[in-house]
């Protein structure tokens, strides 16, 4: 029997593309096939798949990149979004995108499949949370996420998220 595959939401996948070409990564010409998906419609894991591994055959380094482009794909959803009306804070980002909320949102399938994204610890007043990441998708796309999505409201002056240690577990300084 062929395995279930993960789906992910059209607005998911135009943020990406969108991010990409804004980031002067691609030309909106090279992104046009996720450009015209629709934003309520769900669609193959497989776009998001292939378009990254098409990316990531161009450039040298491709890490820092994939940082970026979650970190803008943040700002997409929030500038242009429901951003703005969920969340207030760089905290409020962190606790919607680790709930069922964020994630679960734009990220359908199997359970075992789809993972989490969730939020282990948090220290308000020390400035300091653990995310553990089991999602299958790219763990430098989830540290642009975290990074550029505690940033939207400009009410931190320092974030860093490293996972380093551990690529599945991202620990998390504000201020």
């Amino acid at each position: 029997m062929a395995k279930p595959e993960i789906e992910l939401l059209g607005v998911f996948l135009q943020s990406l593309a969108a991010a990409c070409v804004n980031l002067q990564i691609v030309a909106k010409e090279q992104a046009a096939a996720i450009l015209s998906t629709q934003p309520q419609s769900w669609y193959p894991a497989a776009h998001y798949i292939d378009f990254l591994q098409s990316l990531s055959q161009r450039y040298v380094h491709f890490e820092p990149i994939k940082e970026r482009i979650g970190a803008e794909m943040m700002r997409l959803w929030y500038e242009q979004g429901p951003g703005r009306q969920l969340i207030a804070s760089g905290v409020d980002f962190l606790r919607y995108q680790t709930s069922s909320q964020g994630y679960h949102s734009v990220v359908r399938g199997p359970a075992a499949e789809v993972g989490s994204f969730a939020l282990e610890a948090i220290d308000e007043a020390a400035g300091r949370a653990r995310v553990r990441s089991t999602s299958p998708f790219d763990r430098t796309m989830e540290r642009g996420i975290l990074l550029g999505g505690m940033k939207l409201t400009h009410d931190l002056l320092y974030v860093d998220v490293d996972n380093s240690a551990d690529p599945s577990l991202f620990f998390i300084e504000f201020h």
